[in-house]
């Protein structure tokens, strides 16, 4: 009895002791503060941080919209099959806001935010008051938890939901009341329907109760486990009909990612193990996850700043490993690893999610005994803790800012899509608009779902270029986007002269298993101009009878940005050689340059086909200049000229007579 007595002490309380009676107010506006903390975190940018929408993010948005016609399911199987609760979440939001990233983003904001609540009282119950507070800290502040926050998958459920089950099952085995453990059980239920690696979780939940056992016997969990499996199997019940009669969705995504596909494993399954192992367990201070959508630059979990305290805390926990709230912790982790350990790319931090609240728990433990330490004065360790506490905070922010601007981030969370979504968004209703099927397929589902979320595509019209277009009425103005790298022979045949051209090619883009990026489509806008041209712009730029420069026009918007828009007109063919350069000459030479065939594009693949040029169609393209210094229109002039790259001879500019006058024509500069 003894015995029972002390374990029940040890599971309930913890070596701290609870917070006086006196001081708890103190304590609750402490967790207050963490809470504004992680909120401010949580919002701070939260639809421009990443930037982009990765196309996991984009399917929730679709299946939401999908909810809000009417659609409900209990699994959503488009994208290898999710579980709902996160949808359903974003379908709320997407109600309210409508289509947008913020939308999609909320929900995990929010739930990033609540979780703070269950991983403090859980961290309480077993440890105390500050370790508690501590463990809230860390949740708030520590990168990856704050970046699950704000992207807007499903993964972050998880941790909250298995901090609440565990926080609900602690004080059911200390009050022993029915609801409690029924409560529990209805959670942990929930959790299978947040994420895949929640399948772990009937292991660790197996490997806790034979220790409870082990140390206390069945007493205390009998006949409280059956109103648990009960309220787990209410809960579980709608899921496991659907996997009854849909074992694909069951099993699938896991055989794909197993590290015992032949296919991953390359024949070395137990060599391949062991390096995950090596792998899992370097993500807490050496390195974490080097796919940047999920993670910085390799950042592991703990930044250097707290690295010492996790030291410190897994010593003191391991060694104290006969306790039952440190042995629980280290099972948790433990056996929550395995899910990126058994697959490929390890550590995986959204597969590896479900450690984070155990795993917190330890710098925590590390925190607590720095601020205990007997060794220094207590202001001097307590205020040194708080100091590492703050700036482990500023690591975070600057982090994240940097994570935010760095360019990989923008192409793996595919921002090249958002913005080719506001740019179908901002089409004309009078305009008709024209969109690959290389884009997005609604059957098959493929290609960039962010696309067709954020834009309502009703109004638009899919086509293939292998089957024609249907041609637009005549004079209203056409908006073309293509695939540049596929066929465009297509396009001249939805252009009608006289007409302006505008082209536009979209942000870089790149899919997972490319190396380089390229555009992600090309625009062509097509809008009639009058039956001549050149009562627009009478004083058209010959270039050698072979480019007619109708108009040139630059605005400086910024000290260091030049935008020049050039419209040139063809009457035949053009030469692939043709190369146009724009010049900011000053008083020592060439400032800033830049060089490109008509239409714009040095790429593989032009935009504009050397040989579509025609009378009548006039093309209008764009050039950006960055400038090493201010403009000055006193001494510096801006200048375009044509020449071939391979005689490096620019072409004359000819006068009415057809003499030649200069092989350069100045561009007056407007400050916007």
């Amino acid at each position: 009895m003894t015995n029972n007595r002390l374990f029940i002490h040890s599971f309930l309380s913890n070596d701290s002791g609870p917070l006086p009676q006196r001081s708890r107010r103190s304590g609750w506006a402490l967790l207050l503060l963490v809470v504004g903390v992680a909120a401010a975190l949580r919002f701070w940018q939260l639809g421009q941080i990443p930037p982009g929408l990765y196309r996991d993010e984009a399917f929730n948005g679709l299946d939401a919209l999908r909810v809000l016609d009417g659609e409900f399911a209990i699994f959503f199987t488009a994208n290898n099959g999710r579980e709902p609760l996160y949808i359903y979440l974003t379908t709320l939001f997407v109600g309210l806001l409508g289509r947008s990233v913020t939308a999609v983003r909320l929900g995990a904001a929010f739930v990033g935010i609540l979780t703070v609540l269950p991983l403090f009282l859980l961290a309480r119950d077993w440890f105390g008051w500050r370790v508690g507070l501590f463990a809230a800290w860390l949740w708030a502040v520590t990168l990856w938890p704050v970046h699950l926050s704000h992207i807007g998958l499903r993964i972050i459920l998880l941790p909250s939901f298995l901090a609440l089950t565990f926080w609900l099952g602690t004080l059911a085995y200390r009050r022993q009341k029915w609801w409690l453990w029924l409560a529990a059980g209805l959670v942990y239920g929930l959790a299978f329907y947040t994420y895949l690696a929640v399948r772990f979780t009937p292991v660790l939940l197996l490997l806790v109760g034979l220790f409870v056992w082990w140390r206390h016997g069945k007493g205390r969990l009998w006949p409280g486990m059956l109103w648990f499996m009960g309220g787990t199997a209410v809960a579980l019940l709608p899921l496991a009909l659907f996997y009854a009669t849909h074992l694909e969705m069951l099993l699938g995504r896991s055989g794909q990612v197993s590290i015992f596909n032949p296919d991953i494993n390359n024949g070395d399954p137990w060599g391949l193990l062991l390096r995950q192992i090596g792998s899992a367990l370097g993500l807490f201070i050496w390195q974490g996850d080097t796919i940047v959508r999920h993670n910085p630059a390799a950042r592991p979990l703990f930044d250097p700043l707290m690295s010492v305290p996790f030291l410190i805390g897994l010593v003191w926990g391991v060694r104290r490993w006969r306790q039952p709230a440190m042995s629980i912790t280290l099972l948790w982790v433990g056996v929550m690893l395995g899910v990126t350990i058994l697959a490929e790319d390890a550590p995986h931090f959204l597969r590896a999610a479900g450690i984070l609240p155990a795993a917190l728990f330890i710098p925590a433990w590390g925190l607590n005994w720095l601020w205990e330490w007997p060794k220094l004065p207590a202001v001097l360790r307590q205020v040194g803790v708080l100091v590492l506490l703050a700036l482990s905070l500023a690591l975070t922010v600057r982090d994240y800012a940097a994570y935010g601007r760095d360019p990989q981030t923008a192409l793996l969370f595919e921002a090249a899509a958002v913005a080719m979504a506001a740019q179908l968004k901002a089409e004309d209703g009078a305009t008709a608009v024209y969109l690959d099927r290389w884009f997005w397929d609604e059957t098959t589902q493929k290609g960039w779902p962010a696309i067709p979320f954020l834009a309502d595509l009703d109004g638009v019209t899919f086509f293939r270029p292998e089957s024609g277009l249907p041609l637009a009425a005549p004079g209203q103005p056409v908006s073309l986007y293509t695939w540049q790298f596929g066929d465009l022979s297509f396009v001249p045949g939805q252009i009608t002269p006289p007409v302006l051209v505008t082209l536009h090619s979209g942000e870089p883009a790149r899919g997972d298993l490319e190396e380089t990026a390229y555009p992600l489509y090309a625009r062509y806008h097509a809008r009639p101009l009058p039956a001549d041209p050149a009562t627009l712009w009478p004083e058209a730029v010959n270039f050698d009878n072979q480019l007619w420069l109708r108009r040139g026009a630059a605005i400086f918007h910024d000290p260091q940005t030049a935008q020049v828009d050039l419209y040139w007109e063809g009457n035949t063919a053009v030469s692939p050689h043709l190369t146009v350069f724009v010049q900011l000459i000053g008083p020592d030479g060439v400032l800033a340059q830049v060089d490109a065939p008509p239409g714009g594009s040095a790429g593989p693949v032009r935009p504009w086909q050397v040989d579509w040029w025609r009378p009548g169609v006039v093309l209008h393209e764009r050039r950006m200049l960055r400038l090493p210094q201010p403009y000055d229109p006193t001494s510096q002039r801006l200048i375009v000229g044509v020449y071939d790259p391979v005689t490096a001879v620019r072409l004359p500019i000819l006068d009415e007579n057809e003499n030649p006058v200069a092989d350069s024509w100045e561009i007056i500069g407007i400050r916007n």
